[in-house]
């Protein structure tokens, strides 16, 4: 289980930095062209782990085609809110809406998956819930802007938990390289087809506004290492995300997305000068001692299980 939880933790460090470069290139590319970018180079990044393992092509090889289609879609629905909300929000708020997706996938799980939902995951959710609310009062009441970068964030966030879920039913067949490599596929396939569509989309129609600033910007040689580091770094973290699972439940492994507020808030300041608020800060520290407490748990649980396991050998 440690194991799952540091490759989620890495998983947390990845993305974060990603958010960070999507965040400075937000203001002079379109969504779906960062998008794009970041599945593409993902895609690379899978291809050299897997030829660096002896496994390319063949881990690719999969029987559940469907299940990944269904996946990557999910994933492509949380990809497109989470881009969206941080042209919107400072970092740390972003990344903490995200927080809403292991709130879900704790019922989700329970229900797909047939995992319980013992008394101390459902205290850690309801703890988490409580740092999340504390993180984001200060959006009640806010402007335009932060109510359409929160109603992105929170679709984003649901559309994510189903995929989280998605990952943990098909890792128990599926291997790590076909999980991430379908999902960056399908997802640079789908948002090259919004590109596409936007610059085909007629002028003086309904959405023309929408569709000209949807199009294609080329990138300038520092741009385009910007959002090719943005899918590198979204390939790593996908790579440990998934394979994260096959270590650990997908309700534990839900908690350990809150240690991403630390790095977002780290890098608002460091990079963007934002500041976290009192409640941003008291916010983290419940979901991070709730995530603590509940490896803690867990840990505890397993080994009464082996004692118990060894008593009846």
């Amino acid at each position: 289980m440690l194991k799952g939880v540091a490759m989620k933790i890495g998983a947390t460090l990845a993305f974060a930095l990603m958010a960070a470069l999507i965040k400075a290139s937000s203001p002079d590319f379109p969504v779906s062209e960062i998008v794009f970018f970041r599945s593409l180079f993902a895609m690379a990044t899978l291809a050299l782990w897997l030829a660096s393992r002896g496994e390319w092509p063949s881990a690719l090889k999969t029987t559940r085609p469907f299940g990944h289609v269904g996946r990557s879609l999910a994933g492509s629905g949380g990809m497109y809110g989470y881009f969206v909300s941080l042209a919107f929000l400072p970092l740390a708020d972003a990344a903490a809406f995200t927080f809403v997706s292991p709130l879900l996938v704790v019922p989700l799980a329970s229900v797909a998956l047939g995992e319980a939902v013992t008394p101390a995951r459902a205290g850690a959710v309801v703890a988490g819930f409580l740092g999340v609310l504390v993180m984001l009062s200060g959006h009640l009441g806010g402007g335009v802007g932060s109510v359409a970068g929160v109603s992105a964030a929170l679709a984003g966030a649901a559309s994510t938990a189903f995929a989280m879920v998605q990952i943990s039913r098909l890792s128990r067949s599926e291997s790590t390289g076909a999980i991430v490599f379908y999902f960056s596929a399908v997802t640079a396939v789908l948002s090259l087809a919004l590109l596409l569509l936007a610059a085909a989309w007629p002028e003086g129609t309904a959405l023309t506004a929408l569709a000209s600033g949807q199009r294609f910007v080329a990138p300038g040689a520092l741009s385009f290492t910007a959002l090719a580091t943005i899918g590198l770094l979204g390939g790593c973290g996908q790579i440990f995300l998934t394979h994260s699972y096959r270590f650990a439940e997908a309700s534990v492994i839900a908690a350990f997305d809150y240690v991403a507020m630390i790095w977002a808030a780290a890098l608002g300041w460091l990079l963007f000068a934002e500041i976290p608020t009192a409640g941003v800060l008291a916010g983290a520290a419940i979901v991070m001692t709730a995530g603590g407490a509940l490896l803690a748990w867990e840990r505890r649980a397993a080994g009464l299980r082996d004692v118990a396991g060894g008593r009846s050998a």
